[in-house]
């Protein structure tokens, strides 16, 4: 923090000469007092769907910066004590804000946390002047917050992979950051037509589509979205896709295919594995199936290079683990790679 700085308000204005009033001094702390979070407390953030519509009060002691100013009020959230990665719930001036229970779910997912999952969430308040000014932080309070799930923003990818259906069930990337960034993880497979061939629309139908050329880049494939393009082309894979609606960019790179494989599932303990579908939306490989008594496995790409079983089980993933049973069914199988977990539905 600097030492002693000063504002010099002119008491009088001189034009064109040397003022000989004397200046009032205003003198910026070498120590200001910081905003103090006094709301919500403990447990503040706990909200399920239903409460969408609610508000959230958000309270703090202002800040003392040793003179008067007009102060800008911020209440951030991170999931780092760092905050590097953080968003913005609110802005205010005052000692007091609102949010929407909903933009502040936003905010959660906007750090990247899922939904239904707990997780613990840094709130900070920050108070700003000016540039001139530095900014003046609060201590961190925890919360644990558990986000509900949301639609996120979707952009589609039709191809000959799922029968250039713009809007089908198949081919949708979506914004985790409710930004101009789109992901997703696409299984482009040559389909009907005799190309793996795709185009991106950002709505459900063929009004405005954008293709292109892709350029392989090292380990990744990269293009520019382009409104007067050509159908982009790659071959055969399963590919994680990001896009970014404002900067005119797409980027590929190939990541693991996962499937079910046992004497439980459809094909038993032979080649190939039945496929799993990522469902963008959960950021969940999933798949609806008929099983029977036995076993079953997580492999990626049709071998046992990369396998999840579970020791045992409790819904754990566990790299290379024992074989999960099951008893006959219609179950919804969902793998969650992002938290090494995994769920038996029976339907």
């Amino acid at each position: 923090m600097k030492n002693l700085s000063y504002i010099y308000l002119l008491a009088t204005a001189v034009l064109f000469g040397a003022c000989d009033e004397e200046a009032e001094k205003i003198t910026i702390s070498s120590d200001p007092v910081a905003p103090v979070l006094t709301s919500p407390g403990v447990g503040g953030l706990e909200f399920v769907l239903a409460d969408r519509n609610e508000t959230i009060e958000f309270t703090w002691e202002e800040v003392d910066f040793g003179f008067d100013a007009s102060v800008t009020y911020a209440v951030e959230l991170a999931t780092d004590v760092t905050f590097e990665n953080k968003s913005v719930a609110l802005t205010a001036q005052g000692a007091s804000g609102s949010a929407l229970v909903d933009d502040v779910n936003v905010a959660l997912l906007g750090l990247g946390l899922p939904f239904g999952s707990s997780a613990t969430v840094h709130c900070r308040v920050t108070a700003a002047v000016n540039t001139a000014v530095d900014t003046v932080y609060s201590t961190v309070t925890d919360f644990t917050a558990t986000p509900y799930e949301t639609i996120y923003p979707i952009i589609y990818a039709p191809g000959a992979y799922q029968g250039w259906n713009p809007g089908g069930d198949i081919g949708r990337l979506y914004s985790y950051g409710f930004n101009s960034v789109y992901e997703g993880i696409l299984r482009i497979v040559e389909g009907t037509n005799p190309s793996s061939s795709f185009k991106l629309t950002p709505e459900a139908n063929w009004d405005n589509a954008w293709g292109g050329a892709l350029t392989a880049d090292g380990a990744k494939f990269v293009g520019t979205l382009d409104p007067s393009g050509g159908d982009f082309s790659i071959a055969a894979g399963t590919y994680k896709v990001t896009a970014d609606v404002s900067a005119l960019t797409i980027e590929l790179e190939k990541t693991d295919d996962w499937g079910i494989i046992g004497d439980a599932t459809p094909n038993g303990w032979s080649d190939p594995d039945t496929d799993m579908t990522y469902n963008g939306q959960r950021q969940v490989w999933e798949i609806t199936t008929d099983l029977t008594d036995g076993f079953l496995k997580f492999r990626a790409n049709d071998n046992w290079g990369v396998n999840y079983g579970d020791d045992e089980p409790d819904g754990t993933l566990d790299a290379g683990g024992g074989d999960i049973p099951v008893t006959a069914g219609n179950y919804t199988i969902r793998l969650d790679l992002v938290n090494e977990k995994y769920e038996l539905i029976e339907n």
